[in-house]
């Protein structure tokens, strides 16, 4: 039986009807937001505090004598070189093509560019003292905005480089300054190209400072067993990796770039930015903490010579970290017997090559 409509009329005003769903504000959903972000952001902030005691449980270095350390620390270096992207790249023939660029009163001045692997070369400048006789060689890295010309003092505008390519050469080093990208936004455009590849940039560009040792070891004016290295800032980070891979670096000079590697990628500071508040995508590295602090890959370079210069007023390395982060380096060299084969200088200044104690440390073991 269908009910009246004086029935129906009374049932309709005992239920409710039922009411509308309420709407959450967008203060509710950023708060949810905020606290997922922060429960990710405190582990992955664990898992990063437990990584300098993991990294140095996997390390097994052996100080019985200088050899069994060479022998021990050789697996680590296959690790580096596939940390920052893989040296996978065949070398070709390096058909150098050299240029004049200047006829100076205490050498010349040419610009080459060598064959590294497939259709890519490595350019640079070629500085020659005009004395006779095999010498040193040393190849000096420009920082970021930095040229090799400004390194080697072929333009009229000095920079933070302190023109430390024509400091050497006027010693009686024969000079290759090579050319890296020089700037956030195209080493951010390349090294993500180079991803998408599996590939990194840092990788490609050892890779070609590689085939310039290849050559400076080729010329009959460079004495082989004497090739150093020297660089300052991201220049500076790209000559650790070189003597750390290239046992043919003898010694080797970092400027501005040696650090405690944790608190310059992902700790914020008033002494320095982190690289974890920048674009700079092509500083990170999987798995970097769990293999490798800077004291660990400068202990790749060991028992060969390795200087750290870094300037009080720095922005870019703050010098308290950069000093603690090498106490391992020198307890390493130390065990080893050879302290006088590491060394670590802070002198007054800014972001800029130094060059005093480094390049008498330099002298030491490449011209005396």
């Amino acid at each position: 039986m269908r009910p009246g409509p004086v029935l129906l009329a009374a049932f309709l005003l005992l239920v409710p009807l039922s009411s509308p769903a309420q709407l959450l504000t967008t203060n509710q959903t950023e708060a949810v937001q905020q606290e997922q972000y922060s429960e990710l952001d405190r582990y992955l902030d664990g898992q990063i505090a437990n990584a300098d005691r993991a990294r140095q449980l996997s390390w097994k270095r052996k100080f019985t004598s200088i050899s069994s350390y060479e022998k021990s620390i050789v697996p680590w270096r296959a690790k580096l070189a596939e940390l920052l992207g893989g040296m996978i790249y065949r070398p070709a023939p390096l058909h150098p093509r050299e240029e004049l660029a200047a006829d100076l009163p205490t050498h010349k001045a040419y610009r080459v560019w060598l064959s590294a692997f497939e259709s890519v070369s490595a350019y640079g400048i070629l500085l020659v003292p005009k004395t006779d006789g095999k010498h040193p060689a040393l190849i000096c890295i420009h920082g970021m905005g930095g040229t090799p010309e400004a390194v080697c003092g072929l333009t009229d505008k000095p920079d933070y480089h302190n023109r430390f390519g024509l400091q050497a050469v006027e010693r009686g080093y024969v000079v290759f300054a090579p050319l890296d990208m020089n700037s956030e936004a195209k080493r951010r455009w390349l090294d993500r190209k180079a991803l998408l590849e599996g590939e990194r940039l840092q990788a490609l560009e050892q890779f070609k400072i590689k085939r310039v040792v290849d050559y400076l070891s080729a010329r009959s004016d460079v004495d082989a067993t004497r090739i150093g290295a020297y660089g300052i800032s991201w220049g500076g980070r790209t000559t650790m990796y070189l003597a750390a891979l290239d046992r043919r670096i003898k010694a080797c000079a970092i400027s501005g770039h040696f650090n405690d590697l944790i608190p310059k990628m992902v700790q914020p500071s008033t002494n320095y930015t982190a690289f974890i508040e920048t674009s700079e995508d092509y500083a990170f590295f999987p798995r970097h903490f769990q293999l490798f602090n800077d004291a660990d890959i400068v202990s790749l370079i060991c028992p060969r010579a390795v200087f750290i210069e870094q300037g009080r007023q720095d922005r870019v390395v703050h010098w308290k970290d950069s000093q603690r982060a090498f106490e391992p380096v020198k307890k390493i060299y130390d065990r080893l017997g050879i302290g006088d084969r590491a060394e670590y200088s802070i002198f007054d200044g800014p972001h800029e090559i130094h060059g005093t104690e480094a390049f008498a440390f330099l002298d030491r073991f490449l011209n005396p």
